[in-house]
């Protein structure tokens, strides 16, 4: 009698060549899924500070507005008297600069809704220009600097008006 017998190749059968690439595909898809998940986190946290420094810039927009609002309503005797008020930051301060200035730090006592972070060591600057041609307005140029925790520098916010006495 006689018996077959099967003889096998050295060849791998198709179901043990496939063994690991499910593995492999699901590895794969890890991996990307979470480079996908810190791209989102990273895009995140770009976006909170950047809605960080829209709100300092509107605090500081809503504070140089709130001055100028103040001078539009100020009934002083003279340009004089009203350029010796308002001026302020680099050297004398006038009464109205530093009452409105105190409200601008966190710190302050008296500080503002919208204040700013780094005033102390940054602070606003009032100028109050005469217009020569004529005698009642004044240019009025109010710079409003501020320096977020994080940041390597000051930012500032201008504003320039004219204000008749």
């Amino acid at each position: 009698m006689k018996t077959s017998s099967i003889v096998q190749c050295g060849h791998a059968s198709p179901r043990s060549s496939r063994q690991g690439f499910v593995l492999l595909d699901a590895l794969i898809a890890v991996v990307i899924f979470s480079i996908g998940i810190l791209g989102l986190v990273a895009l995140q946290s770009s976006a909170i500070k950047l809605a960080g420094d829209a709100k300092y810039r509107t605090d500081a927009a809503m504070l140089a507005d709130q001055v100028i609002a103040e001078m539009w309503a100020n009934n002083a005797a003279s340009r004089a008297a009203f350029i010796t008020q308002y001026t302020g930051g680099s050297g004398t301060n006038g009464t109205a600069y530093t009452a409105w200035a105190n409200t601008l730090d966190c710190a302050s006592a008296t500080a503002a809704t919208g204040c700013l972070p780094g005033v102390t060591a940054n602070p606003p600057v009032i100028t109050v220009t005469p217009i020569t041609t004529d005698t009642n307005d004044s240019l009025v140029k109010v710079t409003v600097n501020w320096q977020a925790p994080n940041d390597t520098g000051p930012h500032s916010y201008v504003s320039i008006t004219q204000i008749g006495i």
